[in-house]
């Protein structure tokens, strides 16, 4: 459908002759908009003579020096630059008519646009949930949830969860070239609607009735490319600047049908001898052109969206400063206008913007939809009356019905708490109209009549144009996605070069190590048991490869194939270091062997991040998967004592392959062909039949094979995991107990039309009566404060993108001398464009910055202000709604007022007073609904905004600072009349940090408007005109540019600001303020281990014994405690933003948080300890006597206790999890190495020994083989006895045992003061 240049050919309509083309051409293309000369001319000439492919990939681009002939490929950033500022020039005037120019270009051919159409009917969407505390994710719920499953999945018994209606019976036509607005309450089931006519509907919904594009249904072409859907989520990555962003989308979307369109065009162009605009021309050949790195259409969407200020600079994140919310969301939005699809799905775009800017960005859609036959369904929040007239038709959804003014009356009109204000039977009492009545009368209407009617006469296919709908499921090939993926992972790269440095440093130490530990002249080749010590340096190097592979769960795709031969050089060195058979051709076959086994590491921890889809559960398998791998390699567990039902595990095993590959590889050579005295076997042959390895030299082959095909098929099955599995969980709806009968969204009673007789008096005086005890409320005594900043100025270290740019100064200036006070008693309003530096002010007054330097003075009832205590009287809403996800509303809100309310609040009343907040922000339905985390799990965006207002209300504070509560309650960046005039004062502010207007509103805003049209040159304001809309229209940038006026300047000439100055001086006031999942895996882990070692621990007659013995201890230290750290490191590092925010609020200081944090592990712990302590135990048959029981428990509990602690402690001393993951896996092989399994510690070279003494689990594994057989008098096979052999082969000696027990405590203690202390002192949030 989209590779043929004669689509465009065979739909266009048949107009008859090229006359119909050249009739009524306007004069932009007729000839050129500039003076054309004869060189130009000639230029022209040349390139109409060019085939067609080559005429569409040169154009001529006007210069300084005139017209020159351009490549479109190599179009450089300011040659975009100039094409855009001559075709849109100001971006709000400009663009309706270049828009115009292109489509008239386009038509004066006969070329017809491609339409979408998109129908649905009869949609009936309903979901499942369970109702109250049984949607909790506990231990109990998580095995009745997995059994009622199983048995729904056999039809034994029916599903218990609680079925509700998302949408109910919604049809409806979305025409094209036309703009349509969806409305509807919070929940209404908008962004359901939404996802249903993009074709992304989660599949878990129950889905009935139908959406057609064009008359064709779903199955018959790719939504997802045909449609764009633009979440009201912006997902980002952080470290990428806003164009690269973009740049990266519009790459992968392609450019549609545009090549081909722009094909059909030139052809009937030449033909008729039409000269179009050159700049036309460019443009249209720039957007056309695939596989573009930088493209014009990624320019264009910039300046449109109004993000030129900060193109360049990163998109930022919670932790990380970068652009503002608003022009974060703009970004999103972007992401899909880049791309070619011609049907629009956009919800909620206008979250963070000021009403001018979304008026701005509305209006240019509006133009592009209805001049280039786009298709648009927007929802917005309380558009203001300006916006809302920008649309061509409305869908008003409530409780999943279509009911079909202005805005908030259409939003308020179902809305129970606000409806009774429009009631117009005056003669008659109020009773509520229903949802149900509105839909009948819509349906009756002669509107809805009409959409009836339409919907009944299906749409005719063959009317639909063949070029409008997609089949293919990418907008480019696979290797053009290749480079735009690998591109981008070069450039993230790049960003986080730090992850880079620091593995390869981490292999060079590790490779230091090894060399100088396993070094020539202190390793010998005379003895069975000194191979056993090159047989742990070969088993090293292979767990090594596992270790750095494990990091991969949490990195990006890609990173690690692009540097694992560079690492694996560095290792290389150690071959001949280390003493190995000293033949080129095995140094090559070894070197081969370890880049197949990292490869294999790589593919599989991608697979195990792709199966897992969340970091604590892929953490938790990647562990497990480790310890299967080590296990059954044929190291830790010789193959000839491998229980046979554990046998088939040994061959499935990659590190089996590698394993017996490496030392076939090794032991095979010369240096190992010698025969000791009293043998008849050769050396190596020997070293190998000791420890159940194979004997045949094939087996490297086999090996190297092997680990190939292991590698290929981790690789299909990451591919196929990220194909087809979504993610765990998704925003989900939250039924509560108490309203299970009452419909979702609906509360209270309702009295239809046709049964309002004689229970009208009584629905009205409880309704009456329920308004009243609400009126009453519950306040708690706080003490008013003043809040006076004085010539505040902010900024930050000029960030290195923009000196790129050309940009000389070291700081950039975001906050310049703002002055302004807040009093008690007085509502003020702080608005200003998207980017002007709210927030940035909000965070400097609320002292929540972190970096950067701040100048001016602030005070606090005339006292200067000292954070520790200010923290403690003023609450805070971010704009971010940062909240720990493991928590329910209630538990946030009890958190919060436990913490923040003052002792002499007793119980009792701080959960009235909880309660009253809940009924406040409406809460109540959500009370035991889980917090989650935002667009993965738990509440909505509305949901979450609302819990933040009122995790700061319950704290009952003198001052509190809103950002932009808008998406629920009231709008600051775009209010409605009502709302922006229920303010008492305004602190206006323009872009670049300065305030344009402090001071009072007044009624009806009268101050405003007197203060603004008091100023030469400014409109005045048109009557009904929102006053908020006004003021940011009048003082844009583009306006001042255009008056000459600097509205800075001018307020601080003014009459107005000389009195606010005095005023605040003048603010004093007496001041008396500075006065379950882990745990099953646990169970299995240990269940695997007693099936694996079983009875080995009984066994005492060979020195395999004691290493299998050893070796099940060994695997059990290294695999659960790194299971333990890196399960324990996502959950930190998100309690740990949540925690930024808490501490910044006052809620409590650092030290009682990281020690709960501490404290809180340690009953988790124990019981982990005892359950694998008790079934390993048991199943290993180590003997069963109290002291040896008791020691073993013990050491089990403090190592994994310090493993938790070390993971906590990493995180805490890192900027982000990434890091943390490197570093603690560096830990982990040093520790590994100096365990004493891989080389006893008695082999260890006396420079090294030291770290042996200092290394963790050497202690731990000290403390379980002593404890077990350092006093055992029985003989081996060879006569020693068992306590000889464990204290002369691996030095552990029983009556340093308690030695062993004070320093696995210590190591406990050490982790747990360095978390504590990195808590207290780093802060790794920059803003």
């Amino acid at each position: 459908m989209e590779g043929a240049d004669d689509i465009y050919r065979a739909c266009s309509l048949q107009r008859g002759g090229s006359s119909l083309w050249t009739n009524n051409v306007s004069d932009a293309f007729s000839k050129s908009s500039r003076d054309e000369d004869d060189e130009e001319a000639l230029k022209w000439a040349a390139l109409e003579r060019l085939p067609t492919f080559n005429r569409l990939q040169k154009g001529l681009l006007a210069t300084s020096k005139g017209a020159n002939e351009i490549y479109i490929q190599k179009l450089g950033f300011h040659e975009r630059k100039g094409l855009l500022e001559r075709l849109i020039d100001v971006s709000e005037e400009d663009n309706e008519n270049f828009l115009k120019k292109l489509k008239s270009r386009i038509e004066r051919v006969g070329i017809d646009l491609p339409t979408i159409e998109v129908r649905f009917e009869h949609l009936n969407i309903k979901a499942e949930a369970h109702a109250g505390s049984r949607a909790l994710p506990s231990m109990i719920n998580f095995c009745v949830d997995f059994a009622e499953g199983l048995f729904n999945y056999l039809h034994i018994i029916p599903s218990k969860k609680k079925q509700f209606s998302i949408l109910e019976d919604v049809s409806g036509i979305i025409k094209p070239s036309r703009m349509t607005l969806l409305l509807g309450p919070p929940s209404s089931g908008k962004t359901t609607l939404l996802l249903a006519l993009a074709g992304k509907l989660d599949p878990n919904l129950k889905f009935s009735g139908g959406v057609t594009y064009n008359g064709h249904g779903m199955n018959e072409f790719v939504p997802q490319r045909s449609a764009a859907y633009i979440s009201q989520y912006d997902t980002h990555l952080g470290e990428m600047t806003v164009r690269e962003t973009l740049a990266f989308a519009a790459r992968c979307q392609g450019v549609g049908n545009r090549y081909e369109m722009l094909a059909e065009l030139s052809r009937r162009e030449k033909e008729a001898s039409i000269k179009p605009d050159p700049d036309i021309d460019v443009f249209m050949k720039a957007i056309a052109t695939e596989g573009q790195e930088t493209s014009v259409m990624t320019d264009y969407i910039i300046k449109i969206l109004g993000l030129e200020v900060c193109a360049d600079i990163i998109v930022g994140n919670e932790m990380v400063r970068g652009i503002s919310g608003g022009q974060r969301k703009r970004v999103t939005t972007g992401e899909m206008l880049v791309g070619p699809a011609k049907a629009l799905f956009m919800d909620e775009i206008s979250t963070g913007l000021d009403s001018s800017t979304t008026y701005q960005i509305v209006n240019s859609l509006k133009h592009s939809i209805h001049i280039l036959n786009g298709t648009a369904v927007i929802s917005l929040l309380q558009p203001a009356p300006e916006t809302y007239d920008l649309f061509d038709d409305i869908i008003l959804l409530s409780d999943g019905r279509i009911v079909k003014g202005v805005a908030d009356f259409l939003q308020e009109i179902t809305s129970r708490k606000d409806q009774q204000q429009y009631w117009m039977r005056k003669d008659e009492p109020y009773s509520f109209v229903t949802v149900e009545e509105f839909v009948e009368a819509f349906q009756s209407f002669h509107v809805g009549c009409r959409i009836g009617d339409a919907l009944s006469t299906p749409f005719e296919k063959s009317q639909s144009h063949p070029a409008a709908l997609k089949t293919r499921k990418y907008g480019i090939g696979k290797t053009e996605l290749l480079k735009a993926c690998f591109s981008r992972e070069w450039l993230l790269m790049k960003r986080n070069s730090f992850v880079y440095f620091f593995k390869l440093t981490q292999l060079t130490v590790m490779s230091v190590i090894a060399m100088t530990l396993f070094l020539r002249t202190e390793m010998h080749k005379n003895s069975v048991s000194e191979g056993g010590v090159y047989s742990g340096a070969l088993f090293y190097s292979l767990a090594l490869m596992m270790f750095i592979g494990m990091p991969e769960i949490s990195m990006t795709i890609g990173k690690f194939l692009s540097h694992s031969y560079r690492q694996l050089s560095g290792w290389a060195l150690t071959y001949y270091v280390i003493g190995y058979d000293p033949d080129a051709g095995r140094f090559f076959k070894q070197y081969l062997l370890l880049a197949a086994v990292s490869l294999m590491a790589s593919g599989l921890f991608r697979f195990i991040g792709g199966l897992g889809r969340s970091m604590i559960v892929a953490n938790t398998f990647g562990s497990f998967a480790l310890l299967i791998l080590f296990a059954l390699g044929g190291f830790v567990l010789s193959h000839d004592d491998i229980k046979k039902w554990w046998v088939w595990g040994y061959w499935i095993s990659p590190l089996m392959y590698g394993q017996n590959a490496m030392v076939v590889n090794e032991f095979l050579g010369k240096s190992w062909s010698h025969v000791l005295p009293n043998s008849i076997e050769p050396l190596g042959i020997e070293v190998l039949k000791s420890r159940g390895f194979a004997t045949d030299a094939n087996w490297y082959w086999i090996g190297v094979g092997a680990l190939g095909g292991f590698t290929i098929l981790f690789n299909i099955c990451y591919t196929l995991a990220l194909a087809f599995l979504n993610p765990f969980r998704k925003s989900q709806a939250v039924i509560s107990k108490d309203s299970e009968s009452i419909k979702p969204g609906v509360t209270g009673r309702a009295t239809p039309l046709s049964n309002r007789g004689s229970k009208h008096r009584d629905d009205t005086e409880s309704i009456s009566e329920a308004n009243n005890q609400k009126q009453k409320g519950m306040i708690l005594p706080f003490e008013p404060h003043s809040i006076t900043f004085d010539d505040i100025k902010y900024s930050v270290d000029m960030p290195q993108e923009m000196k790129n740019q050309g940009i000389l100064e070291d700081k950039l200036e975001l906050l310049k001398g703002v002055s302004g006070a807040f009093r008690p008693g007085v509502l003020t309003a702080l608005m200003g464009v998207s980017g002007a530096g709210k927030t940035t002010l909000m965070d400097v007054l609320a002292g929540r910055k972190t970096g950067g330097y701040i100048e001016g003075n602030i005070t606090i009832s005339g006292h200067p202000k000292k954070q520790e205590t200010f923290a403690r009287i003023s609450g805070y809403c971010e704009q971010n709604d940062i909240h720990s996800p493991h928590v329910t509303v209630y538990e946030s809100l009890l958190y919060s007022a436990w913490l923040r309310l003052p002792p002499e609040v007793d119980a009792e009343t701080r959960k009235m007073f909880i309660e009253e907040v809940m009924e406040l922000v409406e809460l109540n339905p959500l009370r035991q609904a889980l917090v989650g985390l935002p667009g993965v799990s738990g509440l909505s965006t509305e949901q979450r905004k609302r819990l933040t207002i009122a995790v700061e209300l319950v704290a009952n504070p003198s001052i509190i600072f809103m950002d932009e509560p808008t998406s629920v309650v009231c709008t600051i960046h775009q209010p409605s009349i009502d709302i922006f005039e229920s303010f008492d004062e305004l602190f206006l502010m323009k872009r670049g940090g300065q305030e344009i207007y402090v001071g009072p509103l007044g009624q009806h805003s009268s101050q405003l408007i007197k203060y603004f049209e008091g100023i030469d040159g400014v409109d005045e304001i048109r009557d009904g005109y929102n006053p908020a809309t006004w003021m940011l229209e009048v003082t844009s940038l583009g306006h001042e540019a255009s008056l000459g006026i600097d509205f800075a300047s001018a307020y601080r000439n003014s009459e107005l600001y000389r009195r606010n100055k005095g005023t605040y001086s003048g603010i004093k006031h007496p001041c008396s303020w500075f006065k379950g999942t882990s745990s099953f895996l646990r169970i299995a882990i240990a269940l695997i281990f007693g099936t694996m070692f079983w009875n080995l621990g009984s066994k005492t007659k060979r020195k395999q014994d004691l290493f299998n013995a050893m070796g099940s201890m060994y695997a059990a230290i290294i695999f659960l405690g790194i299971q333990n750290s890196s399960s324990v490191q996502p959950v930190v590092a998100v309690e740990r933003t949540v925690f930024y925010r808490e501490k910044a609020a006052g809620l409590y200081s650092s030290m009682p948080y990281a020690l709960a944090q501490i404290l809180i592990e340690l009953p988790y712990i124990f019981t982990q300890s005892l359950v694998y302590g008790v079934i390993v135990y048991a199943m290993i048959g180590f003997e069963w006597t109290a002291a040896k029981f008791l020691w073993y428990l013990f050491f089990m509990f403090f190592t994994l206790l310090y493993f938790t602690f070390y993971g906590m402690m990493t995180v805490a001393a890192t900027p982000n999890q990434h890091i943390a993951s490197i570093v603690s896996s560096a830990f982990y092989s040093v520790w590994n190495l100096f365990s004493g399994f891989i080389i006893p510690r008695p082999r260890i070279p006396v420079w090294w020994r030291w770290y042996a003494w200092i290394c963790p689990v050497s202690w731990t594994l000290y403390g379980l083989v002593s404890s077990q057989f350092g006093d055992i008098k029985e003989n081996l096979d060879t006569g020693e006895t068992v306590e000889d052999f464990v204290r002369n082969y691996f030095g552990f000696k029983h009556e340093l045992l308690g030695v062993a027990a004070a320093a696995v405590v210590g190591f406990a203690t050490l982790f747990g003061l360095t978390f504590i202390m990195s808590i207290k002192f780093f802060n790794f949030q920059r803003r």
